[in-house]
């Protein structure tokens, strides 16, 4: 049975086109296009320049200026030119009239108008914009130059109250100074007498060593001079005190010193050796180390190797462990 390609007869056969379609077809477009209306394409004419129209108003205002002259000049020499001059006058006059109307003409058409208007109301909310932004910009400028002086006021200020600040530490300082160096005079005079107490005992002890039991006692001007240098020993003491006081409040200048003493203190107790012969982060690396073995004094479960904190300087023995000569010193050794 031969079979013919793209033919299904289970399906039906396509509908036939209707009769004359092209002729419907055309009778609907033209009545379309019968009843369409014609479009108004507006003119559009080229964009009025206000710097241009300013030009041409100011052309016009001077060929008007030029008609009226040569008006003028025409009825004063009406009776002396000839009548070809006079003709060719008022042709010219005629022709420069019919170009001042035709310029009035294209200068009164309304787009022209509205969109002059429109440019002028666009340049006059322009120039309000900009001053209103100028005179925001000045009342921003005279607050800044306001906010300035009023900071340099304060710089001023602050630099005074600084150099005052400076002035007073440099006097306390000298104050300080001076009072250090009055305390070691207090100390010098201090001792003298001292001493000389020491020598006025020395005297009266031998004094008594050597005296019989029948001889008068002649021990008094030993004692006038014991009681005047006691006063002045005791003198030289409140004047020590007083200015130990004034020199315990001491200035921030000091403050680092005494953090140092006082973390030295902690350390290494209360004796510390002037000049060290060692660094002090050796020392102070030698003493983490230390720290890491120890225990306190009523530990029980320590074992032999465990010591307490020491109080102060821990010498060496004069034979010391293999493990600790590296940590002997010079001045250790002689010790």
């Amino acid at each position: 049975m031969l079979s013919f390609p793209f033919f299904d007869p289970s399906r039906p056969p396509p509908v036939a086109p209707p009769p004359n379609q092209s002729a419907l077809d055309q009778s609907f477009v033209q009545h379309f296009v019968s009843t369409r209306t014609e479009r108004k394409i507006a003119n559009k004419s080229a964009p009025a320049s206000i710097s241009e129209l300013k030009q041409k108003i100011t052309n016009l205002v001077s060929e008007i200026d030029l008609l009226k002259t040569k008006k003028a000049t025409l009825e004063k020499e009406m009776h002396l030119q000839p009548d070809s001059s006079w003709q060719s006058n008022i042709e010219q006059l005629e022709q420069l009239q019919q170009n001042i109307s035709d310029k009035l003409n294209q200068l009164s058409e309304p787009p022209l108008n509205e969109q002059l208007r429109r440019k002028l109301r666009a340049r006059h909310k322009k120039r309000s914009w900009q001053k209103r932004r100028n005179a925001r910009l000045k009342v921003q400028k005279d607050a800044q130059r306001t906010n300035r002086n009023q900071l340099h006021e304060r710089i001023d200020q602050w630099q005074c109250e600084q150099r005052k600040l400076l002035e007073e530490e440099k006097l306390v300082q000298q104050q300080l100074d001076f009072a250090s160096h009055f305390l070691a005079d207090v100390h010098r005079r201090k001792a003298a007498c001292k001493r000389y107490l020491a020598k006025f005992e020395k005297v009266r002890e031998s004094r008594r060593r050597y005296q019989h039991e029948d001889d008068c006692n002649d021990d008094a001007d030993l004692t006038e001079l014991t009681k005047k240098w006691t006063a002045k020993l005791a003198a030289c003491v409140r004047e020590e005190k007083r200015l130990k006081d004034v020199l315990a409040r001491r200035s921030a200048a000091n403050y680092q010193r005494r953090v140092e003493n006082e973390w030295n203190r902690a350390l290494f107790g209360d004796v510390i050796p002037k000049k060290p012969d060692r660094d002090r982060e050796v020392l102070v690396q030698t003493r983490w180390n230390w720290d890491a073995c120890l225990v306190g004094e009523g530990d029980d479960d320590a074992g032999d190797d465990a010591s307490a904190i020491p109080l102060g300087w821990v010498l060496p023995p004069k034979d010391p462990a293999p493990e600790w000569a590296q940590y002997l010193t010079k001045a250790f050794s002689e010790v």
